[in-house]
């Protein structure tokens, strides 16, 4: 009877380690979700602050190409460069927002919309958008990705589609043209 006890003791001793690892892992989990997130942040602040710095910096161009105004072969670049940044921003910052790992779902709707309304409000970043239409195309991404960026993509076209066909008018103020 003695051993017996022994046993129960063991399997007890047994059960009770297996289920401390289980709790261990589940809060290192937790905790590195949570380092990915302000990873993340931090790095969505950082590159939030380059795309003002480049807009702050060529802001005669980007209001230019902003307004829809013709630009020289350098100023497209330029203006080219800076949507790109703002693009892929963008993107990730929708991307971040579906998988969860930022805020939720209402969030990323409103990231739809606010690209939206920046397009409508601001006619030549629609026509930026349409004329760099492939920029997401160099980013390594996974079908999931893809799927995604899809998505995002023909999203904000039905939403601009809608605010075009609103009747509102479009006041524009190049001040808020592409900022984040």
């Amino acid at each position: 009877m003695k051993s017996m006890n022994w046993k129960d003791i063991a399997e007890l001793v047994g059960i009770t380690a297996i289920v401390l690892s289980l709790i261990f892992v589940g809060l290192e989990l937790r905790q590195a979700r949570q380092v990915a997130i302000s990873e993340n942040l931090t790095s969505s602040f950082s590159a939030q602050n380059e795309i003002r710095e480049l807009i702050v910096s060529h802001a005669d161009i980007w209001h230019k190409a902003c307004a829809g105004d013709p630009l020289d072969v350098d100023s497209r670049i330029i203006a080219g460069k800076i949507f790109d940044a703002w693009a892929d921003y963008v993107v990730r910052d929708y991307m971040l927002r579906d998988i969860g790992l930022l805020q939720s779902d209402a969030a990323s709707q409103r990231v739809i919309e606010d690209v939206a309304a920046q397009m409508w409000i601001c006619p030549g970043l629609k026509k930026l958008s349409i004329s760099r239409g492939n920029w997401h195309q160099g980013a390594k991404t996974s079908r999931r990705d893809s799927g995604l960026i899809s998505f995002y993509r023909e999203a904000i076209s039905t939403k601009l589609k809608e605010l075009e066909s609103s009747g509102q008018s479009s006041e524009m103020d190049l001040a808020w043209c592409g900022t984040t």
